[in-house]
């Protein structure tokens, strides 16, 4: 990687307040240092009280910065992931303003320049989470790797950096609302781990509640294997072959005792028992086909209100073409589209 390299940096944002300011000029500076072409792509997530002056004065005063608005709040990936369409990096850093450090930067790049098309970022602690969220995330992480296999990397961050070729498996990989996590798994990249502290949560941090925990844990299981619908398919032939065997018995124990057998204390029981697991298999394949029936929509992802750019821009032309003796198969200008794919 040399001075020429062409690096991109994306940041979502909601709601930054005055710490927006601070963070683009510390990236700036520090892009600055090694590099002559880089940008700065802030994407406004559906922010409900954006200070319109401090970013036109951001644009204004601050060099390479890309400013882009979507519609609506759609949460952290799905904001990157409209920063990442746009990107005109060789390489792409994305980050959590407020929580991630922007002084790991060159660390990140460093690693990429080493050969690892994606390099993600691991957090040491867990520190400042809610016990239900820590203890909730050792029971999902040991689920996915244990049972479904997935290469997923337990305590990973936002802040990753990816190569173009990355970049270009990423978008043909596209549907619905994909997960950066585990688009390694079917890509087969190799990725390299950096773990680090994170700095804290500020207002540009998006807290999760439980609800919103679980539906990110079932949209990576449910997106990406199939084991939840083998299990429940599993509980209810078990239930169902109980319930069989019972009835067997109540046969044999008639024809042989010449009477009835007392069957009032086991019905309810068994009744309740084959109820919940038709309940239960009625559940989860509800959402399995809802899953499918989002998927299958036409329909773009997200919508971009408006796209601003900085005042201050690069000095040069210089298009996306990277060189070919770092990215030999890629060498022309990188068109991707806005939508799910």
């Amino acid at each position: 990687m040399t001075r020429e390299t062409f690096v991109s940096v994306v940041a979502p944002i909601y709601n930054p307040g005055e710490f927006l300011e601070s963070f683009a000029r510390a990236v700036g500076d520090i892009l600055s240092r090694d590099h002559r072409y880089y940008e700065l792509i802030l994407v406004d997530d559906g922010s409900t009280a954006l200070d319109a002056a401090r970013v036109r004065r951001l644009l204004d005063e601050c060099a390479n910065i890309r400013l882009l608005r979507l519609t609506r709040h759609l949460g952290e990936e799905q904001a990157i992931l409209a920063g990442l369409d746009v990107a005109l990096g060789d390489y792409v850093v994305t980050l959590s303003p407020g929580a991630d450090p922007p002084e790991l930067i060159p660390e990140f790049l460093a690693a990429a320049r080493d050969g690892a098309d994606v390099v993600f970022g691991v957090r040491t602690s867990r520190r400042g989470d809610p016990w239900w969220l820590r203890l909730g995330a050792g029971f999902f992480y040991g689920y996915v790797h244990r049972v479904l296999d997935l290469e997923l990397p337990a305590n990973a961050t936002h802040f990753r950096c990816l190569s173009r070729r990355a970049i270009h498996a990423l978008a043909q990989l596209r549907r619905g609302r994909t997960r950066l996590r585990v688009f390694t798994t079917y890509v087969g990249f190799a990725p390299r781990y950096i773990a680090y502290e994170q700095v804290g949560a500020t207002a540009i941090s998006h807290s999760r509640s439980p609800s919103q925990a679980i539906g990110t844990a079932m949209a990576i299981v449910m997106d990406n294997s199939p084991h939840p619908l083998r299990l429940v398919a599993a509980i209810g032939l078990t239930a169902a072959s109980l319930n069989l065997l019972y009835a067997i018995y109540v046969i044999a124990a008639s024809v042989v005792r010449h009477h009835g057998v007392p069957v009032w204390a086991t019905l309810s029981l068994t009744s309740a028992a084959q109820f919940f697991a038709l309940a239960l298999m009625i559940a989860v394949l509800c959402e399995y086909v809802g899953r499918l029936s989002m998927r299958l929509q036409d329909m773009p992802s997200y919508y971009v209100r408006g796209e601003e750019t900085s005042a201050v821009m690069l000095d040069s032309d210089r298009r996306n073409v990277v060189a070919s003796a770092e990215l030999p198969a890629m060498t022309s200008e990188r068109v991707v589209p806005r939508d799910a794919g």
